[in-house]
């Protein structure tokens, strides 16, 4: 007789229905209870081991900051992470166009299209800083077809609502350990491929580098697409500006091919960091230091290299 399959943890299932709930509430007449709500959770974050952990990363990553200038900006993160959610919350319903429309777009639509003339596909990398959610909901509204690549949890409906929100924008969804041949056909088909790259993922394919001058777990996905399908990676944030939101696309970022494989990964990934570390520095209140990026020590580094195949070794190349 088979067995049942585990049921998916209470919090989660309330948590799910809590997004509901203040979704079908947010930006509407009662959008002052889902916004005191927030406010409320994001007090009783600041005393958690969410934010124990901002602090420890902060202390590591930013040595130049004294313990005020730390303690302030955890409280921005808070902030920050508050107005994000409350976004989200109201993307998912019917009141979504107020949110889409604090985005400024600048040179930044123009530029994408002309990356992508004559049927390109785009390999778009962001990082959790600013609204990422909100970026690719931006883009597709501008007609920009392809898929997000995001860590897809069994057994968690509240995972199921972000997939769902970003279903209800046009965009679609992508699990990380998606075989590549399904993330090269959304290039091949001159579609844009939006990956989060900037915190570690244990279970890929990853390296040590640097990361706002601190080695840390880097995964390799973003060169290893960009060496099978012959495309760069294009940087693109969209960081908050008072009330709203400005979209900017950075110069690609291309695979050296005069090195060998795994240097030119490597300088690619590290160029890569270097970016998201200058965007973070820039705006260290709206990234999610609150969440592990540096809790994998390299010392097991070699060891765990050679147990894992590359995806560049696994990654059909681009005909």
């Amino acid at each position: 007789m088979a067995e049942a399959a585990p049921r998916e943890p209470l919090r989660r299932r309330l948590r799910a229905r809590a997004l509901a709930t203040l979704g079908s509430l947010a930006g509407g007449p009662l959008d002052p209870l889902v916004t005191g709500t927030l406010r409320g959770i994001a007090l009783a974050a600041r005393w958690s081991r969410y934010d124990a952990l901002a602090e420890r990363n902060l202390a590591m990553a930013l040595p130049e900051l004294d313990a005020a200038e730390r303690a302030r900006v955890r409280r921005a993160m808070w902030s920050h992470t508050r107005r994000i959610v409350h976004e989200w919350l109201v993307l998912s319903g019917e009141r979504r166009e107020r949110v889409l429309e604090q985005v400024d777009l600048g040179d930044s639509v123009a530029r994408l299209r002309e990356l992508s003339r004559d049927g390109r596909g785009l390999l778009l990398c962001t990082a959790h800083l600013g609204n990422w959610e909100l970026l690719a909901a931006r883009l597709r509204r501008e007609g920009f077809d392809g898929a997000v690549v995001g860590y897809k949890k069994r057994r968690d409906s509240s995972a199921d609502w972000l997939v769902g929100l970003r279903a209800s924008l046009g965009v679609r969804s992508l699990a990380q350990d998606e075989s590549p041949r399904e993330l090269l056909s959304v290039l091949r088909s001159g579609g844009g491929l939006g990956l989060l790259c900037d915190l570690e993922v244990k279970r890929l394919s990853g390296t040590w580098l640097p990361f706002l001058g601190v080695p840390a777990l880097t995964m390799t996905a973003p060169a290893a697409l960009a060496r099978a399908s012959g495309l760069p990676l294009v940087p693109l944030r969209c960081v908050a500006r008072g009330a709203g939101y400005e979209l900017r696309v950075e110069e690609p970022l291309e695979l050296a091919r005069d090195r060998d494989r795994r240097a030119a990964e490597e300088d690619l990934l590290v160029r890569l960091n270097a970016t998201y570390a200058r965007w973070i520095r820039a705006h260290p209140e709206q990234w999610v230091w609150y969440r592990p990026r540096w809790s994998t020590p390299p010392d097991s580094a070699s060891e765990r290299d050679a147990a894992r195949a590359p995806l560049s070794a696994r990654a059909p190349r681009s005909r």
